[in-house]
């Protein structure tokens, strides 16, 4: 399918009251690396309908330049990523320490907070999680949370694990990851919408992360990355705002991140002839490695190991690598362990 005429689907899948519409029909990668681009909500809320359409120019100019095929397009409204719970499964820990942080905590997470924040305890303090401030103070909601979050430096404690220390009403709070309500109530509004791509290239995946899409925070994103020209030259596309939580396209940080991320959002879907052994790296794994279907569901969930005497997970280690060096690194650390 040509780029004008992918452009026209995508368009019309904006108005389209399907919950699911498949633009593109998805097949099994031919290049090493396959990744799960998607254009996110912010990308289909402007004001201007014409300035919508001379982004999807530039995604398949950059997808274009980059060497990169187009090997599936699928469009997902807010309510159906709801319902399949498909949001939270994409922000897994983070969101989870949002929603229950509290009762997550350990005691060398309690150290690591009195670190961070220099304080000698924690006796007095109230900790909770996003989600968990909204459900337990009255007038906070996603925007309130968000507002008191980008109002000041958060501390990063771990993968996924941010806080920050504020007084609320009298009351000494700790938040837990208080920027994660906004984006699951972003993506899962009734009127929400995104735009998926199965894409395969040969080209590094350092570079589909820091020059295709760019970085998470679009004013340090790499000069001509998407992200960096969505960010110097926002009023020429309509953008009002663009920031490290609406950066407007999202890419997988690696292939078994890739693996998880079309599993989750393009796999099983009814209509959608695509599943996670229609992957290149499920190919790669059996074919060429000669895993086993054990091995590969493994693979999906995310195992730990100790490494160098630290713990890390398969997709932080194996980020931006290539397929087959990450396959490769998989099997020397991480097969037979189980997620952490």
């Amino acid at each position: 399918m040509n780029t004008s005429t992918l452009k026209e689907k995508i368009m019309q899948s904006v108005d389209s009251t399907h919950s699911v519409t498949l633009i593109n029909e998805c097949k099994r990668s031919s290049k090493e690396n396959e990744t799960l681009f998607f254009l996110k909500p912010e990308f289909f809320l402007l004001e201007d309908f014409d300035k919508t359409d001379s982004l999807l120019t530039l995604i398949f100019e950059k997808i274009n330049e980059f060497n990169i095929d187009i090997s599936g397009v699928l469009a997902l409204k807010g309510g159906f990523l709801k319902e399949a719970r498909i949001i939270e499964r994409h922000y897994g820990f983070i969101n989870r320490m949002s929603v229950e942080g509290s009762k997550l905590l350990t005691n060398e997470d309690y150290e690591k907070i009195c670190k961070a924040l220099s304080f000698d305890s924690l006796d007095g303090f109230i900790i909770k999680g996003g989600h968990e401030l909204i459900n337990s103070e009255d007038g906070f909601d996603e925007a309130r949370v968000t507002e008191l979050w980008y109002s000041k430096d958060s501390f990063r404690m771990g993968e996924g694990f941010y806080i920050q220390y504020h007084n609320i009403k009298g009351k000494n709070v700790i938040i837990i990851n208080g920027f994660n309500p906004h984006q699951i109530k972003h993506y899962t509004d009734r009127d929400s919408k995104i735009v998926l791509f199965l894409l395969q290239t040969d080209t590094d995946w350092t570079a589909l992360r820091s020059r295709f899409v760019g970085d998470t925070f679009p004013e340090s994103a790499a000069e001509g990355s998407i992200r960096n020209i969505l960010y110097r030259n926002a009023e020429k596309y309509g953008i009002k705002s663009i920031s490290v939580a609406d950066n407007f396209v999202h890419t997988s940080s690696g292939p078994f991140d890739a693996l998880f991320e079309i599993c989750n959002f393009a796999s099983n879907i009814k209509g959608v002839n695509f599943s996670r052994y229609n992957t290149n790296i499920y190919y790669l794994m059996k074919e060429k490695f000669g895993l086993t279907e054990t091995d590969f569901k493994n693979s999906i969930d995310n195992p730990t190991a100790v490494i160098n005497g630290e713990k890390t997970d398969l997709f932080s280690f194996t980020k931006n690598k290539n397929t087959l060096e990450a396959i490769t690194e998989y099997k020397n650390y991480f097969m037979g362990k189980i997620a952490g």
